[in-house]
């Protein structure tokens, strides 16, 4: 059926973060030296503080054999480079000649609209309100929101209407979400259409970088109901890369895609699906310009409320 333009969001401004650090301290009481006579391991740091995201580099006074995490869910470290993956503490170890010393993490979150911030060290967003959007300026890579020039939000037509949108969003302010309502129709579906060269191949550099490292890459979407509706919902547009929010997977033309069960009580829930499960379809799907990067499915029954925020891939 024919397309048609629904909605639009607002661009983003760029706003750095700050890295916080606590001062060096030394240990003058290990006696043990490495990497020449004399020379003991020392960390630029022994405790630091990041946002989640973040990243800062720890430097040896010698050469470093291997570094480890105690808990890489909340913090990694290559090189002494220490990326803040989740709220939480972790005790980043160097070890240089059988010698270790350590430097305590303390994982925090952004305290943005209602104390809630995007994940990761990277992010690519779909549907994220302008407040927010602009407080993780830094984190954004590119920016697939609709802009009415670019990329459009098309609503197949007779499909869905506006729905009530009332109540703050996910991220706890009045910049308000996609809300979306199901119409006589008898079937329901949009999708957010990349309908120029810039936005197209910027989803490809996406796709492969997922592709390379799939491990490395989520997506991330909130939901919020108050009824049972089962919703069908596609990252870059193939039944290969589908899943479902519902208790169970009510649609027969794609039985395979996994459900995914939320609470329905109104309040905003959240799902990170990792783009691992993806990866293999992936890498052989074929991407151009007029792809669509999301899309979504509600069934066929009159009045459904679909209501999404917080639409976005991040890089852990």
């Amino acid at each position: 059926m024919k397309a048609f333009k629904f909605a639009s969001a607002a661009l983003m401004a760029a706003m750095a973060f700050a890295f916080v650090a606590c001062d060096p301290k030394e240990d003058v009481d290990d006696p043990n030296t490495s990497g020449g006579e004399g020379v003991a391991l020392e960390l630029s740091e022994v405790s630091i503080s990041l946002k989640v995201g973040e990243t800062h580099q720890l430097t040896a006074t010698v050469t470093v054999d291997e570094w480890t995490s105690s808990d890489e869910a909340v913090a990694t470290v290559a090189d002494g480079l220490v990326t803040a993956v989740a709220k939480g503490n972790a005790i980043i170890s160097a070890t240089a000649n059988g010698v270790t010393k350590t430097c305590v993490v303390l994982v925090t979150e952004d305290e943005v609209g209602g104390g809630k911030a995007l994940k990761g060290s990277q992010v690519w967003p779909i549907i994220l309100d302008g407040t927010t959007a602009d407080a993780n300026a830094s984190k954004i890579v590119y920016d697939f929101r609709p802009d009415d020039t670019n990329k459009f939000l098309y609503i197949w037509e007779g499909t869905y209407e506006a729905g009530e949108g009332s109540g703050l969003n996910f991220y706890g302010n009045n910049d308000g979400y996609t809300a979306l309502k199901v119409t006589t129709v008898g079937w329901s579906g949009m999708g957010f259409c990349m309908v120029a060269d810039e936005p197209s191949q910027k989803a490809i550099e996406l796709r492969d970088a997922i592709v390379a490292n799939p491990d490395d890459y989520y997506f991330h979407v909130a939901f919020k109901s108050t009824d049972n509706a089962a919703h069908m919902l596609y990252v870059f547009n193939t039944a290969d890369q589908a899943f479902v929010i519902g208790a169970t997977n009510p649609f027969a033309d794609n039985p395979n895609a996994k459900a995914y069960d939320l609470k329905r009580d109104g309040s905003w829930q959240e799902l990170d699906i990792p783009m691992s499960e993806f990866a293999g379809s992936l890498a052989t799907l074929e991407l151009k310009t007029g792809l669509n990067l999301f899309c979504a499915l509600s069934g066929d029954v009159t009045g459904t409320a679909l209501n999404l925020d917080a639409v976005y891939f991040y890089k852990k």
